[in-house]
């Protein structure tokens, strides 16, 4: 069996910051919006870093728009 690194499927909320570049208040505000790809794990909040990824490009397409 082939030894495999595995990518995180969800982060912190404080690696999620730092993934986006910003303070871990502001990621604490967006993680409040319904259209943020957080969730909830026992005590944990987690953010999906497939949905940060797909997040990130539809804000960049709103950016573009405006």
């Amino acid at each position: 069996m082939a030894d495999r690194h595995l990518e995180p499927l969800a982060v912190s909320a404080a690696e999620a910051a730092r993934l986006l570049g910003v303070s871990r208040p502001t990621i604490y505000q967006y993680i409040g919006r319904e259209d943020f790809p957080s969730f909830k794990l026992g005590t944990r909040t987690l953010v999906s870093v497939e949905g940060l990824r797909l997040w990130v490009e539809t804000q960049s397409r709103k950016e573009g728009t405006a």
